[in-house]
């Protein structure tokens, strides 16, 4: 378009030199040279009405021009405004969610299998980044700290006074006193030796002429073992029941003392602190991380399998629920009107420094790009219309003189 204008002027201009040559040779002559005269003037003003916009003509330092250029800074100010004002703001994006079933039309395409296996399928190829972009030390830490202040702040009295009383509503703790009966009763079986040597070590060296000891001895683990028996025969008997007094008691005290809570938080704030529990932790974490990325790797994913399942059974649900759908709607409106409001200065700010640090040469060219062609078909148009009006203008000086 740009070689069409210049060569429509250039032609004006050689049609004028010949219209001169040969005006004395046919009255019609007149007629053409006044229109390629006023052609060839109004090719050269749009010529440089279009050039001054980019450029100074021929180079000449020609006050007002170069226009862009040396607007460039107000351009982009005045185009971001622009931009904020009449496509950015709240108003424009409300009126253009209003109505509209963004959540079902999603719901709608993600409902095909084959759409939500991409959609899984991608979901999971992210994971491997966004587990690379945790900082394995700061996130065991991260867990570590925020499981100790829960469990700071949690009483585990009451709880431990449940179990207490779960496992002495079942008669655990009598099983477990049986158990430790037996086993007295096999350290004396298995300890005779020593205990006749204690009481033997004890005794007046009388006794021990009179051989004494040895009954003394006898009596001692007959009695021992016989205590022993009468506690495991006998489900009433008063050592058991003392036991499970001091058992329910000290699980009234558990739930209730403030004393014991103090206790109970002190060790648990031990246990928490302390290395080995901080080191599984980590191993724990290590574990996870590891069967997560072998899982992924793996066709047979169980991760992407679930998340499949999961992005159909929820497009189903709302699918089928519009009263979901319209307040999923209205959450992604609420959203998007409060993004724009926060980031409207934003985006107009985005585009004023992008315009401003682009070069002359880049914005000048960009712009000429896009609207050089109907820049060319001014200077066209003022050609031939300059001409035109140059004809008629002679036409009406013949008429009239």
């Amino acid at each position: 378009m740009q070689r069409l204008a210049t060569g429509m002027l250039i032609t004006m201009l050689v049609i004028l030199v010949l219209a001169n040559v040969y005006l004395s040779a046919h009255p019609l002559v007149g007629y053409l040279r006044a229109f390629a005269e006023a052609a060839v003037v109004g090719a050269l003003a749009d010529w440089f009405a279009v050039t001054a916009l980019f450029r100074q003509p021929l180079g000449l330092p020609i006050p007002h021009t170069a226009i862009i250029p040396r607007n460039k800074e107000r351009i982009g100010q005045s185009l971001g405004r622009f931009v904020e004002q009449n496509f950015a703001s709240p108003e424009v994006v409300s009126a253009k969610l209003k109505g509209v079933d963004l959540s079902g039309k999603l719901a709608q395409w993600l409902s095909e299998p084959e759409r939500a296996e991409v959609f899984a399928d991608r979901v999971t190829s992210l994971i491997p980044q966004l587990l690379d972009s945790v900082d394995g030390h700061q996130m065991q830490h991260f867990v570590s700290d925020s499981v100790s202040k829960r469990a700071q702040g949690i009483n585990l009295g009451p709880l431990l006074a449940e179990v207490i009383a779960m496992l002495t509503a079942e008669k655990r703790h009598q099983v477990l006193l049986d158990k430790w009966l037996r086993a007295a009763d096999e350290y004396v079986s298995d300890n005779e030796p020593r205990i006749r040597q204690r009481v033997r070590e004890n005794t007046a060296w009388l006794w021990q002429r009179l051989a004494m000891d040895d009954k003394v001895a006898d009596s001692v683990v007959a009695v021992l073992r016989e205590i022993v028996a009468e506690i495991a025969r006998d489900p009433v008997h008063p050592l058991r029941l003392r036991l499970d007094e001091v058992i329910g008691k000290l699980a009234t005290d558990i739930a209730t003392s403030p004393e014991y809570r103090e206790q109970i938080a002190v060790h648990t704030r031990k246990l928490l602190d302390h290395p080995a529990l901080r080191d599984y932790a980590a191993d724990v974490w290590h574990d996870v991380l590891r069967s997560m990325r072998e899982d992924i790797s793996s066709p047979d994913s169980h991760i992407k399998a679930w998340l499949t399942e999961a992005t159909q059974a929820a497009t189903h649900a709302l699918l089928r629920n519009e009263q979901l759908r319209w307040r999923l709607n209205d959450w992604i409106h609420n959203v998007a009107v409060e993004v724009v409001q926060a980031h409207q200065r934003d985006v107009g700010l985005l585009i004023a420094d992008t315009v401003r640090d682009w070069d002359t040469a880049t914005i000048t060219r960009r712009i000429e790009q896009q609207v050089g062609e109907d820049l060319q078909y001014i200077r066209i148009n003022g050609t031939l219309i300059g001409g035109l009006v140059g004809l008629a203008i002679y036409v009406l000086s013949r008429a009239f003189g």
